[in-house]
């Protein structure tokens, strides 16, 4: 489950408690090519997930198993406050991965990735909090994910016709949970409904060369 606004108040059941903390940094490309407009979302894992994601690193993820809350009876706020307290102090100080290092880290593995020679991340969209059932590892999970949106991609359109991942152009409307029957990551539709996330998408449109709006 999303951890909305509207909740931030109430309490987490007892049973959801995460005992594991997570988190992946992804990064949004909002593109106009062959008469298609939206992100792009990749089935990174066709016949295990079969599920659509933005691009996303995981090679310098920050990760928590068997954590313990300063307490049980707390709320969606609380459980967030905390985490963002652990992930400042481990991840960032102790750690040194500053925002600055992680959007670096991110660009680097999209282009490593995609042989791509220059990536410029423009902006920074809202961050979301899942609390999930995590069914690899059997506990409730407290994720974190950052959100990143590109204005620059060089080879745009050999990017677009990429042949590692199975992808989607997704339009900007939030209502869509599937493409082609794949399903959508969670946290995708949520994030389109951000007005604030609309806005910065559409600012960062990147087109193909001769392409037009």
């Amino acid at each position: 489950m999303i951890i909305t606004k509207d909740i931030l108040n109430e309490k987490v059941p007892k049973e959801m408690l995460p005992i594991r903390l997570d988190n992946a940094m992804n990064l949004y490309t909002n593109v106009c090519y062959k008469n298609k407009s939206g992100i792009v979302v990749y089935n990174t894992n066709p016949g295990t997930w079969d599920c659509l994601y933005p691009f996303y690193e995981l090679d310098h993820k920050f990760t928590i198993d068997n954590y313990k809350f300063s307490k049980e009876d707390i709320t969606y706020k609380e459980l967030i406050e905390e985490y963002q307290k652990v992930y400042k102090e481990i991840y960032e100080k102790e750690r040194g991965y500053t925002k600055n290092i992680r959007k670096q880290i991110l660009i680097d593995e999209y282009k490593k990735t995609f042989r791509l020679n220059d990536v410029h991340i423009a902006d920074e969209l809202l961050p979301i909090f899942e609390l999930k059932y995590s069914k690899s590892k059997k506990v409730w999970t407290l994720y974190y994910f950052e959100n990143y949106v590109a204005d620059r991609v060089d080879k745009l359109e050999d990017l677009l016709n990429q042949e590692l991942y199975e992808q989607r152009i997704l339009p900007l409307d939030p209502s869509i949970k599937q493409i082609d029957d794949i399903d959508l990551v969670s946290n995708i539709p949520y994030l389109l409904s951000i007005a604030s996330n609309l806005d910065k998408l559409k600012k960062h449109l990147m087109l193909v060369e001769g392409e037009n709006r």
